[in-house]
């Protein structure tokens, strides 16, 4: 069974085996023979990602990592950097040998589409923040009961400190670093290729 050490610390390794069904990771001593621990069932505990758990596999080169990302959104994602050799082995291997998978690149929307979201919430909540401090400026109240009355609090209290100019203000800080993080991304994206988990996925050991 193929196993690599992908990190490791004064007294263990981390290990990395994939299997038919998951991807075992696994911490054992330095002085342990992984290959012997295997071949006897004896690695104790061990993390298991199941293939059909995942919704894919991000394989970014320019950071020799890989970065498993879960279908369920609560699940967070599991990243290991890793020796760049190593790193194209294991990339090499799942590529060829991880059936039930479309390969995909890692384009400049997806590295960039998290910020994207960010940025559309940030705007969203600004121009409410600057509608309820100009009705307060106004002397009239705002409505803060129903749905989400947690949220509109909070919003009413940043409106009634800032105020509809120290609203504009913050709010144009706030888009300006967003949209200067997204261009600086979108001009040096990330190299690499996305493993996208479609039926059934096996490995053909």
């Amino acid at each position: 069974m193929k196993n690599w050490k992908i990190s490791e610390t004064e007294f263990k390794n981390k290990y990395l085996i994939p299997t038919e069904k998951s991807i075992w990771l696994t911490d054992q001593n330095k002085d342990s023979n992984i290959t012997e621990l295997i071949e006897t069932k004896s690695l104790g505990t061990i993390t298991s990602i199941r293939y059909e758990d995942l919704k894919e596999i991000v394989f970014i080169d320019t950071d020799s990592s890989i970065d498993f990302i879960f279908k369920d959104d609560k699940t967070p994602e599991e990243k290991h950097q890793i020796d760049k050799i190593v790193y194209s082995e294991i990339k090499s291997y799942l590529k060829s040998q991880l059936k039930g998978t479309k390969l995909k690149d890692y384009s400049v929307i997806k590295q960039i589409l998290p910020q994207l979201i960010s940025l559309g919430i940030s705007i969203i909540l600004i121009v409410v923040t600057y509608i309820f401090a100009m009705e307060l400026e106004k002397g009239e109240s705002v409505r803060i009961s129903g749905r989400r009355a947690w949220l509109k609090q909070i919003i009413v209290s940043i409106a009634e400190t800032l105020g509809t100019t120290g609203t504009l203000i913050v709010g144009i800080l706030i888009i300006a670093s967003f949209i200067y993080f997204i261009i600086r991304k979108y001009q040096n994206p990330k190299r690499g290729e996305i493993l996208k988990i479609t039926n059934s996925p096996r490995l053909t050991i």
